[in-house]
């Protein structure tokens, strides 16, 4: 079995970004100003749903995926914590034998989480960037081709600790 990401290999994240944000969203809603410039971008039910999202993506384990991905002969994974989505995606691309770029299409954000990293929240979570610390993050994982890929998420889809929860 291979132990290097490679060419052509399809990268999956396992949970939505934007913990930090909401997170940090929770903290702004009990005080009034800060309130106001956030329910400028998302209303207080938009608010809770991202805040139960995270929470649940928290208190999620990455167990199944990790199994799932065995399973499925990936090919490499980081967990996507502290140093955002872009700082570990660049870990892992630099532990391999050879040259990578990661290639993404698209990536999961609790809803409404973007627009207030480019708005209410200013910068300083820099989400954006994929520079935003995450909770309890998902796991970023080479895969080595779609059909791969499909059967991990549709059996990840599965799983009891995974009930679709992810909006």
């Amino acid at each position: 079995a291979s132990t290097a990401v490679v060419p052509d290999d399809i990268l999956v994240l396992t949970k939505p970004l934007g913990t930090q944000v909401a997170g940090n969203l929770q903290v702004w809603m009990m005080y009034e100003e800060k309130w106001a410039r956030a329910s400028s971008i998302i209303d207080e039910d938009a608010a809770r749903r991202a805040i139960t999202i995270s929470e649940l993506s928290m208190a999620t384990l990455n167990k199944a995926a990790a199994i799932l991905m065995k399973k499925h002969g990936a090919h490499g994974a980081t967990d996507i914590t502290g140093f955002g989505f872009l700082g570990h995606a660049k870990n892992l691309a630099a532990i391999q034998k050879a040259e990578v770029d990661l290639v993404l299409d698209t990536l999961p954000v609790i809803a409404g989480m973007k627009e207030l990293s480019a708005g209410a929240m200013g910068p300083n979570f820099r989400l954006l960037k994929g520079l935003s610390a995450e909770t309890s993050g998902g796991l970023l994982i080479a895969l080595p081709n779609m059909e791969a890929a499909e059967k991990f998420l549709e059996e990840y889809k599965q799983d009891p600790s995974n009930p679709e929860k992810w909006g």
